[in-house]
């Protein structure tokens, strides 16, 4: 039908920002924002080449790997004192927290494997979360978006249950810009990023809303509300 079709084409509009968010993510953080700058071969074979000045090192040379806390369900309110952190974010709230500060979160478990997400002050971090706790002076966004263009998920440990392995992901070598850098990146990227979201929420909406005017329509039709002999619901 026509609304379907409409649905249809907004979904495809929703995978096609997000694969070029993942792309714009991806070249800033393995190039840069610099396109003339004299590049080396970094030795990693997803990066290829890196700016002559970056270094390249091992994640646990500048931050440490942990899992968060359990936590139960019951122990999680809508509402509360501190929020609790999974590995999708938000999960709610809860009376105690594990960490105070700023952190990137790596999602630890199934689907959700390798997901970035960033959590500031006091929270609680769940199982289901990495909390990567700097060593080293960096920016926070920067280290999360060159996570997240790292597609950690395939670094996930095959089981009933598919788990990301701290080990192996604390051993993978990563490109280091600078601190001014790392800010003028992590910068242009959260202009970029929330453009693309801003786009991304956007046809998520439209698509509610032609949901919403499908369901009207069957429902007009169905309690004789309308004529819809030829129309294209």
């Amino acid at each position: 039908t026509k609304i379907d079709e409409l649905i249809a084409e907004q979904q495809r509009l929703i995978e096609l920002l997000k694969e070029k968010r993942q792309a714009v993510i991806s070249h800033v953080v393995a190039k840069g924002l610099n396109p003339d700058v004299p590049m080396k071969d970094s030795g990693i074979e997803w990066l290829g080449e890196v700016p002559e000045h970056w270094d390249v090192m091992a994640l646990k040379r500048i931050a440490f790997l942990k899992s968060g806390d359990t936590i139960t369900s019951n122990d999680i309110e809508e509402t509360g004192e501190y929020p609790v952190y999974g590995g999708n974010g938000l999960r709610g709230y809860t009376s105690n927290y594990t960490h105070d500060g700023e952190y990137p979160l790596i999602g630890r478990q199934g689907a959700l494997c390798g997901n970035i997400n960033y959590a500031k002050g006091r929270f609680w971090a769940s199982e289901h979360a990495v909390v990567v706790s700097l060593i080293k002076p960096m920016i926070i966004k920067w280290l999360g978006e060159t996570l997240r263009a790292m597609n950690l998920n395939q670094y996930s440990v095959s089981a009933a249950q598919p788990g990301l392995s701290v080990e192996i992901v604390s051993n993978l070598q990563l490109p280091v810009p600078p601190l001014t850098e790392q800010q003028s990146i992590a910068t242009v990227l959260n202009r970029e990023i929330t453009k693309i979201e801003k786009l991304i929420a956007e046809a998520k909406r439209a698509i509610e809303l032609l949901k919403e005017r499908r369901a009207a329509l069957i429902s007009a039709a169905v309690t004789g509300k309308i004529d819809v002999r030829g129309t294209m619901l």
